[in-house]
């Protein structure tokens, strides 16, 4: 027999032999996967606060678009402070949040580790307007008059970033900013038209109100108008539930169903005035005028964005341990 016949030879008897012990082994059922190890989207909780930010979720809940996008157990719990908000994804009640860079930073540093999946809101100076306000009758007109005046903000917050922004980028100097601490965003406003504060950085809806009561923007003083995009909402979600192939399912789920409520939003925004009103506690004196905001499609922020945050905290002692974008941003 030929050197190559001896070859085949063997190795049909050897195939024989592996088939023949395949079929007396005992064939294991597979059942459905565990939800610990499951490849399909697992419940969902999302904490956000009572704003703008957050429409496209309540829109993707009344369209049916989680559901649509395969992600059929999710709730969105709205909390009346950040304080709360924070405190519940700390300790596992949500896991998701609506917020800022500011804050996922801080939760990462403190051993909580996150990642900001989108931005919500700001992914352009055009969205999520936040701006430095001044009192009815202060006679300040610019920011640049703001120099050695108390202005209302909270420290360690995005308002305070935009201000310090928009402060140096006018340029005044940094021993000029000055501060006076408020950190409740309702009583902040209520002392700004009062003329208890000459002046006060506020986010939208709080900046329309306070010019229909008398209080106007100061020049130089509205981030839509800087050189750069200053202010974005973020979409945060644990990285331990991320790190569950079930978790990581429901993220992108979750994002696909954020894009069809944000097409809805964009192409029919007055459809949605009631849905603002009722869940985002848009007042009724703004109900039928306010301009109902675009929203981005899914997408993080850049990271210089990210790192010119984390310098600004780093450079303030708002961090505890050292954070980088990609910290907050890699998947």
């Amino acid at each position: 027999m030929s050197r190559g016949s001896s070859i085949r030879s063997t190795l049909a008897v050897a195939l024989v032999l592996a088939l023949s012990l395949a079929g007396c082994s005992p064939v294991e059922e597979t059942g459905p996967e565990t939800e610990a190890g499951s490849s399909e989207p697992v419940a969902l909780v999302i904490g956000t606060l009572a704003t703008q930010d957050a429409l496209p979720l309540w829109v993707a809940e009344e369209r049916g678009h989680f559901e649509g996008a395969g992600l059929t157990d999710v709730e969105i719990v709205t909390f009346q402070s950040a304080q709360e908000c924070q405190a519940a994804f700390t300790a596992g009640s949500v896991d998701a949040l609506m917020t800022d860079i500011i804050v996922a930073a801080k939760l990462h540093a403190s051993g909580t580790p996150v990642l900001i999946s989108t931005v919500m809101l700001g992914a352009d100076t055009a969205e999520g307007r936040f701006a430095v306000v001044a009192a009815p009758g202060s006679g300040i007109t610019t920011i640049e008059d703001l120099a050695g005046v108390p202005v209302g903000t909270a420290a360690g917050t995005i308002t305070e970033y935009v201000l310090d922004k928009l402060m140096a980028e006018a340029g005044v100097a940094a021993g000029d900013v000055v501060k006076e601490e408020v950190p409740k965003m309702p009583v902040r406003f209520q002392l700004l038209l009062s003329g208890q504060l000459k002046a006060a950085s506020l986010p939208e809806p709080f900046v329309t109100l306070a010019e229909l009561q008398g209080a106007t923007i100061v020049g130089g003083g509205d981030d839509t108008g800087a050189p750069e995009n200053i202010s974005q909402s973020v979409l945060v979600i644990s990285r331990e539930y991320t790190s569950d192939p079930g978790g990581a399912a429901s993220l992108e789920a979750l994002l696909a169903a954020w894009d069809l409520a944000v097409d809805d939003l964009n192409s029919t925004p007055d459809d949605f005035r009631s849905t603002l009103v009722s869940k985002a506690g848009l007042p009724e004196e703004l109900a039928d005028t306010y301009q109902v905001s675009s929203y981005p499609k899914a997408q993080p922020p850049a990271p210089e964005q990210v790192q010119a945050v984390l310098d600004w905290m780093a450079g303030r002692g708002y961090l505890t341990a050292e954070v980088t974008p990609a910290d907050l941003l890699d998947r």
